[in-house]
């Protein structure tokens, strides 16, 4: 098989197979196979869009599939941050989120994929943290969400109460994304994987993208690759990596669980944050999330996790440990819009901030109506330059990590881990100081987030190389 990309033929033919002469040409080129990208290449080849869709990965290494799986406008605190920003944003921001989990209750339903039924919960575990739900259960009732205050919620270890959302859902994210990648085919939309995206040009009439495989050229691009790659737009600055932690337990006795733990899907309103629901028969752990690099031992983080786990819940054995990276934006809004202030040729999805599933779709929704013509009247606010850059602590810390970095390096200019071939230390997208994951056995940079195999292989972030051997 050739190692070329191949579009969609001649428009009309709808064969993925046949490879027209020269560079790839298509109408919209969708970079990223995730949730956001594969929604908004299934609305645009609904509208008879030719689109063509880029993964530098796989289905199974998605930031989509490594999620908690949970379908919830409530997310945790999130409502009450937004609702800082005022009740016209806050009412765009559940708008969307809303559209998102309509549009993907249909969709599963089209693909033969249950969503499940559950009351979503946001749980106090300290009197300190009563005034966190109390400020969530203010926002729902100030947009009617039908929120309720739950005095004894179904989580274990003392509670000071919880806000609960009933008609939220959960699905699992594998099959789901899986599936409606399957469906996007079968409409003869090509799909690659295995493709990095190196360069995005901007030229007159579009843009042309240079991979791993060739190259692309376009009218338009939607980058919905958790960070936009490279220093486009500049938006690396503004967005903040994290790494949280997943784990799944066997339960041996279902009926030794909290009363209605089963019904509902949870998570704490502070630290140490724990999120749970059932899976498929396995208890869901996720938490200790840490900035991408700036954790010194993130084992600690989930031998952490584990023993919490064992202490709070009847649990068994441990059936698998994972972790996912989201990003989350200065203004604490996802970014959804133009990467450059007025040029529609370059459009963006990020910042979801871990509630990446209706967030996820309703980014979809908002790019496939920009570019078809058809705004959606909720998408303005959640663009990227709708308000301007907030001054964070992120900043200042990103600083004092490149220039420590720095002075490590010094004198530890290389690393090398389990026979892996010895590679420079250097992140090749800014210059930050990588450092050794002992966990996820991975190179992490500190500074905007861009993840190394151990042989120097980019897996993800802003960088478009792997690291430099020695």
């Amino acid at each position: 098989m050739s190692n070329e990309l191949r579009g969609t033929g001649p428009r009309g033919t709808g064969d993925p197979d046949v490879m027209a002469p020269g560079p790839l040409r298509t109408d919209v080129v969708v970079v990223g196979a995730g949730l956001t990208g594969v929604t908004t290449a299934a609305l645009l080849a609904d509208a008879g869009v030719d689109v063509v869709v880029l993964d530098a990965r796989d289905v199974r290494a998605t930031t989509t599939a490594a999620s908690t799986g949970k379908l919830s406008v409530l997310q945790g605190t999130r409502l009450a941050r937004v609702a800082r920003h005022g009740d016209e944003v806050l009412r765009s921001y559940l708008a969307a989120n809303l559209a998102g989990l309509d549009w993907l209750r249909r969709a599963l339903s089209e693909v033969d994929v249950p969503v499940e039924d559950r009351d979503d919960l946001t749980v106090a575990t300290t009197p300190e943290q009563v005034s966190d739900v109390d400020a969530v259960l203010l926002a729902c009732a100030r947009q009617e969400l039908g929120a309720r205050w739950d005095e004894d919620p179904p989580f274990p270890g003392r509670t000071f109460g919880a806000v609960r959302l009933p008609g939220q859902g959960q699905t699992d994210p594998l099959r789901m994304l899986a599936a409606l990648r399957s469906r996007l085919r079968a409409r003869g939309v090509a799909l690659h994987d295995g493709v990095q995206v190196r360069q995005v040009r901007r030229h007159r009439s579009g843009v042309a993208l240079r991979t791993t495989r060739g190259t692309v050229q376009a009218d338009r691009v939607v980058l919905a690759t958790g960070t936009p790659p490279g220093r486009l737009g500049g938006l690396f600055l503004r967005l903040e990596a994290g790494r949280s932690l997943l784990t799944t337990w066997q339960v041996p006795d279902p009926a030794a669980l909290p009363p209605g733990f089963g019904d509902t899907m949870s998570i704490t309103a502070g630290a140490p944050v724990r999120s749970l629901r059932m899976a498929g028969g396995l208890l869901m752990v996720g938490g200790e999330g840490y900035p991408v690099g700036r954790e010194r031992e993130p084992s600690r983080r989930l031998a952490a996790l584990d023993e919490w786990t064992r202490d709070q819940l009847p649990v068994g054995d441990p059936v698998h440990a994972w972790a996912a990276q989201d990003y989350t934006t200065d203004t604490g809004l996802p970014f959804v819009g133009p990467a450059v202030p007025g040029d529609e040729r370059v459009l963006v999805a990020t910042g979801y901030a871990k509630w990446g599933l209706t967030n996820a779709a309703a980014a979809g929704l908002a790019l496939a109506g920009r570019i078809l013509d058809e705004p959606v009247e909720w998408a303005p606010h959640l663009e990227p330059w709708a308000r301007p850059p907030a001054p964070t602590t992120h900043a200042a810390a990103t600083f004092g990590e490149q220039a420590g970095g720095w002075a490590c390096a010094t004198t530890r200019p290389t690393g090398q881990r389990d026979g892996a071939r010895q590679v420079s230390r250097v992140c090749p997208h800014l210059g930050g100081v990588v450092r050794w994951n002992d966990q996820e056995e991975s190179w992490d940079c500190p500074v905007h987030g861009s993840r190394f195999a151990a042989d120097g292989a980019l897996l993800e972030g802003p960088a478009t190389e792997g690291l430099s051997p020695r």
